[in-house]
């Protein structure tokens, strides 16, 4: 007799259908990390651009060979970067006009079937490289974090500084300080960060300081005059000495003069100080905590030097750094104190008051900061230009004017030109908007040469050695 035997069948547990859940979830998400379809997108816009800015090259270097020039379409090629511009009937959303930009339709369709546009609707960028004279074309829409450029320019003092940050070899920060032994400050936005040495193994002449450059105003380290100049005539080489009161009676060509005859004997490299190196030092000089009355960043004013009159003209220095007071009939705590200390401890005498300095630049009219008035408080400025941007006059806080002792802008004509270029205010107690002194480390005075032939007994200048 048959016997049918029943078994048992058991069904899946919860708890196993959770894990099997789970590990399908996980399974999941390691297929979707794998494939990640936005990176693929990215990386796909990513090799149409690398396509793309080939194929721009490569027309721009054949167009060279034929034509001996990248003068296309009548805007030119050259050391400024310039978007490659999208006008053109067969584009779609392009611009109306390739003012400013990189005209490449001369190029269509004897070198190129179309013009070509960013994925993502950006344009291309063209430039020569001074380097090696030859073309730069690059996409800065570029995604992932990668760099899509032929033949590319050598990177800026800025971009070695980001590289440096995302490396995280430099901190940014908000609030000047040493880091790395770098000084560490943002613009007056707080935009882009600047990282400069705090210190330079320059070799300096005697009596002539170490200045730490500046990436943002170009310059690398230089070596400045200690103390204001002073000169027999135009025609000798300047001097600057502590116990000498600086010569007035100087106009902008005379200073000019005195510092290029600097440059004999074999000796080269001396100027007059331009406005970049003085930018250069004045921005230095603002973040060091010492310079301000109050002992901290921001606190309290900036000394401001000799500037209230007494005694009723320019003073000589000392060669003793400790005794700022000298000549000013002022002990302390006046504001009235003459030196200035670098990031680097190097001291400078007279940056501000004593006598007007002349710059070595000139400024034409109409590239003046269009602001109403003559006589404005640095925080009045208004219009800035490319050729005076704020960084090229007022310091890095926009909070600070002459209630810090910043000084005053003395704007003279908005036409005509060129005029010479003033800085630092002199020993008179001139008075600016409310009554306040107008000497300061960033005053800013552009009436040029008209200045001087009213009151040229208060202007002298320092050289610099590059």
């Amino acid at each position: 007799m048959n016997k049918t035997h029943k078994g048992t069948r058991k069904g899946f547990t919860l708890l196993e259908i959770l894990l099997v859940i789970a590990a399908i979830g996980i399974l999941a998400a390691i297929v979707l990390v794998a494939i990640n379809p936005n990176r693929q997108i990215a990386q796909a816009r990513n090799a149409q651009r690398r396509s793309d800015v080939n194929t721009i090259y490569k027309a721009l270097e054949q167009y060279l060979i034929d034509n001996q020039s990248y003068e296309v379409g009548g805007t030119g090629i050259n050391n400024d970067v310039k978007n490659v511009c999208k006008t053109g009937t067969e584009q779609v959303g392009g611009a109306t006009s390739c003012t400013g930009k990189a005209d490449l339709r001369v190029l269509v369709p004897t070198y190129l079937a179309a013009i070509p546009i960013d994925p993502a609707g950006g344009e291309y960028t063209v430039r020569i490289n001074s380097e090696n004279n030859r073309i730069s074309v690059s996409s800065p829409d570029a995604e992932l974090s990668q760099k899509i450029v032929i033949n590319p320019l050598p990177p800026t003092p800025e971009e070695l500084i980001q590289e440096q940050i995302t490396a995280g070899t430099l901190i940014p920060t908000g609030t000047q300080q040493l880091v790395l032994n770098r000084l560490v400050y943002k613009n007056n936005a707080g935009t882009q960060t600047y990282i400069d040495k705090a210190t330079t193994t320059k070799t300096c002449p005697a009596n002539y300081i170490k200045v730490p450059g500046n990436s943002m105003y170009g310059t690398s380290d230089f070596c400045v005059m200690k103390y204001e100049a002073k000169i027999g005539s135009s025609t000798v080489a300047a001097t600057t000495q502590a116990a000498e009161r600086p010569l007035g009676g100087l106009t902008q060509s005379d200073a000019i003069s005195a510092c290029n005859n600097n440059n004999t004997g074999g000796i080269t490299g001396y100027g007059l100080i331009n406005n970049a190196e003085w930018m250069t030092i004045a921005r230095n000089i603002e973040a060091v905590s010492t310079n301000w009355t109050g002992g901290a960043l921001g606190s309290g004013e900036l000394w401001r030097g000799h500037s209230d009159g007494g005694p009723n003209n320019w003073i000589a220095a000392s060669t003793d750094d400790t005794q700022g007071y000298t000549g000013t009939d002022n002990i302390a705590p006046s504001i009235e104190k003459r030196t200035l200390i670098l990031s680097n401890g190097e001291v400078v005498w007279d940056m501000s008051g004593n006598t007007w300095e002349w710059l070595s630049d000139t400024i034409m009219g109409l590239d003046k900061p269009t602001s109403p008035g003559y006589f404005l408080d640095l925080s009045s400025i208004t219009g800035y230009t490319t050729t005076l941007r704020y960084d090229l006059v007022r310091p890095s806080n926009q909070a600070w004017d002459s209630t810090k002792n910043m000084g005053f802008y003395i704007t003279g004509a908005t036409t005509g030109g060129p005029y010479a270029i003033l800085r630092g205010g002199a020993w008179w107690p001139q008075a600016g908007p409310g009554g306040s002194i107008t000497a300061g480390l960033f005053t800013l005075n552009l009436t040029g040469e008209s200045f001087a032939n009213g009151m040229n007994y208060a202007v002298s200048f320092r050289c610099v050695k590059r």
